[in-house]
């Protein structure tokens, strides 16, 4: 038998690539979610990773969402086991305290949208197209998409979304906040990557402070998030990071 299906990584300096490897569609197997978990957990004990981008093999597909196949064979009990296995990937990957990013060509269907809305920034090029598909084969998103998308476009425009099943193409997705940079065809990856190595440049304790400050942040009342944003931020004054950033600061000024 052939291996199960697994994502497959590559590393530049400090950024790794987290590539969904599944030809032709690159369907999100019950494996591969297993695996993210594992990949996940990796990149947070690894000090010298400082940033990830995830990304599909070839153009035509980012990830088209789950295999029905697999799970049309899962008694009730057992997919409701691989739901929750799954939504706990996605949440790992979404409290990942290193900064990820999608880089996105070709379609982000179903399981696919919902794995690039679990990344902190989303990078499609003008062949782009995300859909949330479910609602017309009588079943609904169920990876983060109903608590994720209204989180960025808002609970009227998530519904439409949601409920219609449409595709939303690269620029109405950039219009709508669900991607933050449009690239030129094929260029998303490189574009993402420069990114990464960008934030990947930054003093690592403060660039996961902040990180966590957001990502904690959203889960608390409006108020208590000043609170948890000085309690990071008093953590990093006085550290090494902090102390030789000030210097290089002071050896700037006239």
């Amino acid at each position: 038998m052939p291996d199960a299906p697994r994502f497959r990584v590559t590393r530049e300096g400090a950024v790794v690539v987290l590539w969904v490897e599944n030809p032709p569609r690159n369907l999100l197997s019950l494996s591969m979610v297993t695996d993210l978990a594992a990949r996940v957990a990796d990149l947070e004990k690894d000090d010298s990773v400082r940033a990830a981008v995830l990304t599909g093999a070839g153009h035509a597909n980012f990830c088209a969402g789950l295999d029905m196949d697999e799970w049309s064979r899962l008694s009730p009990k057992a997919a409701q086991d691989e739901m929750s296995r799954g939504q706990d990937a996605f949440w790992a990957l979404e409290h990942l305290t290193k900064p990820t990013i999608a880089a996105i060509a070709g379609a982000a269907r179903g399981a696919g949208a919902e794995l690039a809305l679990a990344c902190d920034l989303r990078i499609a090029d003008e062949s782009a197209v995300f859909s949330h598909p479910e609602v017309d084969l009588g079943w609904m998103p169920s990876h983060g998409a109903t608590a994720r998308l209204s989180k960025i476009v808002g609970r009227s425009r998530a519904l439409e979304i949601l409920l219609s099943g449409k595709e939303v193409k690269a620029l109405d997705a950039l219009r709508l906040g669900i991607v933050n940079h449009l690239a030129s065809p094929g260029g998303a990856l490189d574009q993402a990557k420069a990114l990464a190595t960008l934030f990947a440049s930054k003093p690592r304790p403060a660039v996961k402070a902040i990180k966590r400050a957001l990502t904690e942040g959203d889960e608390k009342p409006y108020r208590n998030r000043f609170l948890l944003e000085s309690q990071h931020a008093i953590q990093l004054l006085w550290s090494d990071e902090q102390k030789a950033a000030m210097e290089r600061l002071r050896a700037k000024r006239p």
